[in-house]
């Protein structure tokens, strides 16, 4: 019986090429919506082989999940105070919607979600489940802390966090900004404050 055979590792990912894909992605969905983001035009933009995308992803619906999700965490970093009040992390979570290629990304996504399942579930289960359990997790820190009344139902108020800035989105085409973040999380959270 021989020797165990080692076998080198396979290449590690290159982080330049990831990015690159990213932002090719992303851009693609700015200019010209989710029907514009092909693997090819992809790896085109991002000066790419296929092959480096087809390892990444299992599917193009996973694949732009992922971008939104890089997108968001950019805006983020300018807009998010967290470690602070729970009103002061909810407004920086808010305040992300603000972007305006987040916002119209999300908003071409909402459009096509209509008619393509794997689209809708992709985005459900890898962006806006999560999304919403950070927004729930910081509500309970602020039952847990005496902010907010413990009999509030944190679903519904969830809802009227990220209502308004949907609404403007994708209904209205108001402006969306900080400051209707701040204000829209200052309303609900009077509601649920101790009398």
């Amino acid at each position: 019986m021989g020797a165990p055979v080692h076998r080198a590792p396979g290449r590690p990912r290159s982080v330049h090429a990831n990015q690159a894909i990213i932002d090719a992605i992303v851009d693609l969905l700015v200019s010209g919506g989710y029907h514009e983001v092909t693997i090819e035009a992809v790896a085109t933009r991002a000066g790419v082989a296929k092959t480096t995308i087809y390892r990444r992803w299992p599917s193009k619906a996973e694949m732009v999940v992922e971008a939104i999700s890089a997108c968001k965490k950019d805006c983020l970093q300018a807009e998010s105070c967290a470690g602070e009040t729970v009103a002061c992390s909810l407004v920086g979570m808010l305040s992300m919607l603000s972007c305006s290629r987040t916002s119209r990304v999300l908003t071409g996504l909402a459009v096509e979600m209509a008619h393509n399942e794997e689209l809708a579930v992709a985005v459900r289960e890898g962006l806006l489940k999560p999304n919403r359990e950070v927004v729930l997790g910081t509500l309970r820190r602020g039952v847990d802390t005496g902010e907010f009344r413990p009999d509030a139902d944190l679903d519904v108020v969830a809802d009227l966090l990220v209502g308004p800035m949907f609404f403007r989105m994708l209904v209205s085409g108001a402006e969306l900004t900080p400051e209707l973040a701040a204000e829209t999380v200052d309303l609900v959270l009077r509601g649920i404050s101790p009398r």
